[in-house]
């Protein structure tokens, strides 16, 4: 469990950075700034918002893609549970700087549409109305509209969620059977049954294909450590492939910039994280 360490410099705040990511947005291209080291300094990537259709109807998305040509792999981004937010935006443009087509699916769409922005109670209400059966169709509709892109590999893609989200990617990687990777930031994996929440995590683990990468925080007041353990019992039993970190010191929500936020222990899930995707993801297409 040892953790690396991460400098951020800048004299202008995160959100700052997002908020003129979009401001500088010119004909698909990001104006690179000295200095800026966050979303604003990402000339190599296209941004965009798109819609496409579900089983529920029209659903909104925020996709980032490097400028080539491709084919790149795809990376479904799963949001917590108050949209896409800023923040999600930009794990998914630091996706593509990493190489993958990412595409953040809202999940609000069905009820609130599929331009409504995250961050508020409605976007947090809404969702808390969404059933997993609802999430995994939607999900769907993200997989097979990345598979539609001339600039996506159809046959490599994966999932990356966060919080709700990352309880969602666990129940999409025993969900999608040709789904090549999913990667979990502290995504509940024991949940109190109801009729939008039929099962745990857990419970579905024997039906998990992909390689699954998690990263959680021993210090997350709403994961307990020991229902984490019990997930890598069972994916051990049923021997999957997966590797699970336990951060020591770390909260819930310890990847996003805020109250919670652990540098250290965000620098390294992340780098496990890209380096997941790209064993999972990039390595066959070496290979092929």
């Amino acid at each position: 469990m040892d953790m690396s360490h991460q400098n951020h410099n800048g004299s202008l705040s995160r959100r700052m950075f997002l908020k003129m990511a979009g401001w500088l947005t010119v004909l698909g291209t990001v104006i690179k700034i000295p200095g800026l080291s966050h979303a604003a300094e990402k000339p190599e990537i296209i941004s965009e918002t798109v819609r496409f259709e579900g089983k529920g109807g029209t659903l909104g998305g925020y996709i980032s893609r490097p400028v080539g040509k491709g084919p790149y792999p795809g990376v479904i981004v799963i949001h917590e549970n108050r949209g896409v937010t800023d923040y999600i935006k930009d794990v998914t443009q630091n996706l593509a700087v990493a190489g993958y087509v990412g595409l953040s699916v809202n999940l609000v769409s069905r009820s609130l549409g599929a331009d409504y922005p995250g961050g508020s109670d409605e976007a947090m209400n809404a969702l808390g109305k969404l059933s997993d059966a609802e999430a995994m169709d939607d999900l769907d509709a993200a997989a097979e509209y990345l598979k539609k892109q001339p600039v996506v590999f159809t046959n490599s893609i994966g999932c990356l969620g966060f919080c709700m989200g990352g309880r969602f990617s666990l129940l999409y990687a025993a969900h999608r059977k040709d789904l090549k990777a999913a990667v979990v930031f502290y995504g509940r994996t024991i949940n109190k049954i109801s009729p939008l929440q039929p099962k745990s995590p857990i419970d579905l683990a024997p039906g998990i294909t992909a390689p699954l990468l998690g990263n959680y925080g021993a210090a997350d007041t709403g994961i307990p450590v020991d229902d984490v353990r019990r997930l890598e019992e069972e994916l051990k039993k049923n021997n999957k492939t997966f590797d699970i970190k336990i951060y020591p010191e770390a909260k819930h929500a310890f990847h996003r910039e805020g109250p919670n936020y652990h540098a250290e222990a965000a620098r390294d899930a992340w780098q496990r994280t890209v380096d997941w995707l790209a064993k999972y993801l990039k390595t066959p297409l070496a290979k092929g």
